[in-house]
C-alpha cells in the first residue's frame, strides 16, 4: 500500500474532537501498585498476538515519580546529553547538517532514544515533519496506542485492531516489537520501597506520639462535650476518652526501635537494587559504610561503560535509520556520518604530566595548537613573534637531558655510593683517556 504523503497522526481528547483524530487519549492511572499488579501487567504485554500494554505503560509512568530512580536516572541521561554530537564529512564537520543538529527538537529526539530503552514498551514510533518555516519536526506517538507487532495505530488505547501505520509517510520505527523495558527490573524495587515506606510512616503515627488520656465524670455529659471538644483542638494524635473510675490498658510494641530499623534497612536495600539496575553500582551514587576510593573508581568505570553502550546505539539509529529520514525530506547525508565529541579530561593535572613526559622522555613533538586547544588556553595575536623571539633566546646547543628511569630517578639515586663510586671512576677513566692522541695514521715511537 503506498503511503500518502503529508499525512500527519492526530491525538487529543475527546472534547473538540475531529472525524479525522487518529487518537483518542487517555490520562494515565497511578496509584494501587504491588507485586501482583506488577506482574498482570507484564504478563499483559507479554501476549503474543494482540499484546495489552497500556497496563504496563501507566505502571511505567508512576513509578517514575520515585525520587531516587528519578535521580539515577536523570544523572545517567545527563552524561549523555551533555556530549556533543556532530555529523563528520570528508573528515570535517558538515556546518548545514550542524544547523539541524544544534536545534532544540534533536535534543528532545536524542532524549527520547535513551527513554526508549527503558520506558519503550513495544518500542517507539516517530513521525518527522518540517514546520512552516523549513525547521525538522517529530512527534512521538504515544505508546499506549501503537501496536508494532501488527504495524497498527489504535485509535483507543482498548483497541485490538487500527489503522495501518504503512498509510503515513515519515515514520522512524525504533526497538523491538516485544521489548517491555528495562524499567521492569527498577520497577520491582519502587513498588517495594513505596509499600515499605507507606507501612513505616503509619508505624510512626501510631506509636511515634504520645497517647492523651482524658477522663469525665460519667454522669456530666456536658463535661464529657467539652472534653472531647479541647482534646480535638490541640491536634492530631491518639486520644483515649473514658469514663471516671474505668481503667484502660495500653499494650505498646515491645520493640518499636527495632522495627523501624527493618524499615530504614529494606528502603536501602530497596536504593541499592535501583542504582544497580540504572548505573551498575551503589558507590557513585550514595556513599556506603565499605566504599573507598579505589572501588569508587572502579565502579565508576563501569558506570561510564555504560553510558558508552547507551551512546554506541544512538549512533547506530543515526547512521543507519536517521539518515535515511533525512535524505527523504531532502536533506543530503551521503558520506557522512553521525558521532560524538570525544570527551575532555576531568584531570588536567595528569595531562600535562603525561604531555610534559612524552615531550622530555621521548622526544615526541607536540604541536602547540593541540596544547592551546586541549587545555582551553587563548592563543596571543602575535604569537609568530613571540615564538621567533623565544626560538632566538634558545641557547644554540641544549645540553642533553639527563637520563632517568621510569620512576624520574637519576642513576645516581637507584644505586646509592656504589653508583656514584662506579661513575667516578668511569670520569676519571675518560680523563685520563682523554688526553691521548687520536689516531692520526702514523706510527708512534715509545
Amino acid at each position: 500500500m503506498a503511503r500518502k504523503k503529508n499525512k500527519r497522526i492526530t491525538a487529543g481528547g475527546n472534547i473538540g474532537r475531529t472525524p479525522s483524530q487518529t487518537i483518542v487519549l487517555q490520562p494515565s492511572r497511578r496509584g494501587g501498585l504491588d507485586v501482583a499488579v506488577y506482574m498482570d501487567s507484564i504478563r499483559k504485554a507479554e501476549l503474543i498476538d494482540y499484546p495489552r500494554r497500556a497496563k504496563l505503560i501507566d505502571l511505567y509512568a508512576d513509578v517514575m515519580i520515585d525520587g531516587h530512580l528519578f535521580s539515577v536516572r536523570r544523572k545517567q541521561k545527563a552524561a549523555i546529553l551533555s556530549t556533543p554530537i556532530q555529523f563528520m564529512r570528508d573528515g570535517e564537520v558538515d556546518e548545514r547538517m550542524q544547523e539541524h543538529i544544534d536545534s532544540p527538537w534533536f535534543s528532545h529526539f536524542i532524549e527520547d532514544l535513551v527513554d526508549d530503552e527503558w520506558a519503550g514498551v513495544g518500542g517507539s514510533l516517530f513521525q518527522f515533519y518540517r514546520e512552516k518555516n523549513g525547521w525538522i519536526n517529530y512527534e512521538l506517538i504515544p505508546r499506549k496506542h501503537v501496536d508494532a507487532i501488527n504495524r497498527t495505530i489504535l485509535r483507543n488505547q482498548t483497541d485490538l485492531v487500527g489503522e495501518s501505520w504503512d498509510e503515513f509517510s515519515d515514520l522512524l520505527y525504533i526497538g523491538n516489537p516485544r521489548q517491555i523495558g528495562s524499567l521492569a527490573v527498577p520497577a520491582f524495587w519502587v513498588i517495594l520501597k513505596r509499600n515499605n515506606v507507606a507501612d513505616w510512616a503509619e508505624l510512626g503515627e501510631i506509636f511515634g506520639r504520645p497517647i492523651r488520656e482524658g477522663t469525665y465524670d460519667a454522669w456530666d455529659t456536658q463535661a464529657r462535650d467539652k472534653l472531647i471538644e479541647d482534646i480535638y483542638n490541640m491536634g492530631g494524635a491518639g486520644v483515649i476518652v473514658h469514663p471516671d473510675g474505668t481503667k484502660i490498658n495500653l499494650l505498646q510494641a515491645s520493640n518499636i526501635s527495632g522495627g523501624s530499623d527493618l524499615y530504614d534497612r529494606l528502603h536501602a536495600v530497596c536504593n541499592s537494587e535501583i542504582s544497580k539496575a540504572v548505573n551498575g553500582n551503589t558507590l557513585t551514587t550514595e556513599a556506603g559504610d565499605k566504599g573507598t576510593q579505589a572501588l569508587g573508581t572502579v565502579q565508576q568505570e563501569g558506570e561510564v561503560d555504560i553510558t558508552f553502550f547507551i551512546k554506541r546505539r544512538i549512533l547506530d539509529i543515526l547512521n543507519y535509520e536517521v539518515s535515511d529520514v533525512f535524505a527523504s525530506m531532502g536533506i543530503d547525508t551521503t558520506g557522512g556520518k553521525f558521532a560524538f565529541v570525544p570527551p575532555k579530561k576531568k584531570d588536567p593535572s595528569k595531562q600535562i604530566d603525561i604531555i610534559c613526559r612524552l615531550k622530555r622522555d621521548a622526544g615526541l613533538p607536540i604541536d602547540d595548537d593541540y596544547l592551546y586547544e586541549e587545555f582551553g588556553i587563548p592563543k596571543p595575536d602575535n604569537y609568530d613573534e613571540l615564538k621567533a623571539a623565544k626560538q632566538a633566546a634558545r641557547p644554540a646547543v641544549e645540553p642533553e637531558p639527563e637520563p632517568r628511569d621510569d620512576a624520574g630517578k637519576k642513576p645516581d639515586q637507584q644505586g646509592g655510593k656504589a653508583a656514584r663510586k662506579e661513575g667516578n671512576l668511569i670520569d676519571r677513566m675518560r680523563g685520563f683517556f682523554g688526553l691521548a692522541p687520536g689516531d692520526t695514521g702514523a706510527d708512534l715511537d715509545w
